[in-house]
C-alpha cells in the first residue's frame, strides 16, 4: 500500500520537475528580448540613410507614401506579427525600384537599427539574415 501511494505522489512531482525545468525555449522570444546587437544596428543604420531614408524618411516618420518605421505608425502595422514577417516583406519589396540590390544581411542589419530606433534592445547575438531564423520573434510593444 505505501508504494502505491510513493508512486502516485512522485508521478507528479516529477511532471512538475520536467515541466519547472525547461529552458527558455517554452518562453516565446520578442523583440524584447534583445534580437540583435548594437554593432548591427549601427551597420544598419548606415545602411538605412543609403537605401531607405530617401523614402521612409531620416527619423523614420514615412512620406505618405512609405510607411513610417518608428513609433505608433510601426506599431499599427507590425505589432503581433514576427521579425520575420517584416524581414520577408523587405526582402521582396525594399528598395522598390531593385529588391536584389541589397544582400539579405544588411536588411536584417536595417531592422536592427529600426528594432533599435523603436527603443527595443539590443543583446548579444545578430539578428540573423533568413526569414525561418526570424519567424519565431515577436514584434510586441516596447517595455
Amino acid at each position: 500500500m505505501k508504494v502505491a501511494k510513493l508512486g502516485f505522489i512522485a508521478l507528479p512531482a516529477a511532471w512538475l520537475l520536467l515541466v519547472t525545468a525547461t529552458p527558455e525555449a517554452a518562453q516565446p522570444k520578442t523583440v524584447n528580448s534583445g534580437v540583435f546587437t548594437e554593432a548591427q544596428a549601427t551597420r544598419g543604420e548606415e545602411a538605412y540613410k543609403k537605401d531607405c531614408s530617401s523614402c521612409h524618411g531620416a527619423g523614420l516618420a514615412g512620406d505618405g507614401f512609405a510607411p513610417g518605421l518608428a513609433g505608433s505608425e510601426f506599431l499599427s502595422n507590425w505589432n503581433g506579427t514576427s521579425v520575420g514577417d517584416l524581414f520577408d516583406r523587405i526582402r521582396i519589396s525594399m528598395p522598390p525600384s531593385s529588391p536584389a540590390s541589397l544582400p539579405n544581411a544588411a536588411k536584417a542589419d536595417i531592422i536592427a537599427f529600426v528594432l533599435k530606433f523603436n527603443k527595443y534592445p539590443a543583446g548579444s547575438a545578430e539578428l540573423a539574415s533568413s526569414t525561418d531564423a526570424l519567424k519565431d520573434i515577436a514584434i510586441e510593444l516596447p517595455k
